[in-house]
């Protein structure tokens, strides 16, 4: 009965399109994991939560969160995202960590974020839905800045990504780890869009590309097996 509950929260309000979209990306997902890189992987992710005493290894569904049903019907399941490419995603994109926030839209428990501050970012910033997903990402700040494994300051925010107004006087990297579908994707891309100071975007599973690509604002690149996108002015900085 607990089972069919559950299946039942996460079908409510789908189309019939977007029921077997989602049944395609939870097969594939779970293929994926089954893996011996997946496996080496998990392995390597369980290693960052051993080393610091962190929660952000555990998967969390959907129907678990309090979450506004009509948001959480765009959004994917919590999965850590690790950051070992990070160096030479940075390295790629020429970041100036001084004059740059780091922004991860979807950022759970802030595995993500927690990898990007140990980079002198001039801000860190994650911006999740889920308000139990955000207590447990200030509790895993809170513990790597007591033992001093922070170099910026990091910020979580509480809402729906696609109401998000990204800082605006300061140069961007936004991070998505295959966050959400496309209703939440556009008035997010449309608001890095409209920005004026250099933005870079790292899309890891990038299934929402075409709200980039619409505007034909963005160009595209590839560092280390994911999309790498750059606004006009990040372009211009870059060359």
């Amino acid at each position: 009965a607990i089972m069919l509950s559950s299946i039942t929260q996460r079908l409510r309000g789908r189309s019939p399109g977007e029921i077997v979209r989602l049944i395609g990306h939870n097969i594939a997902y779970h293929a994926r994991g089954l893996t011996p890189q997946a496996r080496r992987r998990n392995r390597s992710f369980q290693a960052f939560d051993a080393q610091w005493g962190t929660d952000t290894f555990a998967m969390r569904e959907l129907h678990t969160l309090s979450v506004d049903p009509a948001v959480a019907m765009h959004a994917r399941r919590y999965q850590a995202s690790s950051g070992v490419n990070m160096p030479i995603w940075f390295a790629d994109l020429k970041v100036d960590f001084a004059r740059t926030a780091f922004i991860d839209y979807g950022c759970g428990k802030g595995r993500a974020v927690l990898e990007a501050a140990r980079f002198p970012f001039a801000r860190a910033i994650g911006v999740e839905f889920a308000p139990e997903l955000v207590d447990i990402a200030n509790r895993n700040r809170d513990i790597m800045a007591s033992k001093g494994a922070l170099a910026a300051p990091v910020e979580f925010v509480c809402m729906d990504a696609g109401a998000y107004d990204p800082p605006t006087d300061i140069d961007l990297v936004c991070f998505f780890y295959d966050p959400f579908g496309d209703a939440v994707m556009a008035p997010v891309v449309d608001r890095l869009t409209m920005l004026e100071q250099p933005v870079s975007v790292i899309y890891l599973e990038p299934h929402c590309i075409g709200q980039f690509r619409r505007s034909g604002h963005w160009a595209e690149g590839v560092s280390v097996d994911n999309l790498v996108l750059r606004n006009p002015a990040a372009q211009a900085r870059g060359a």
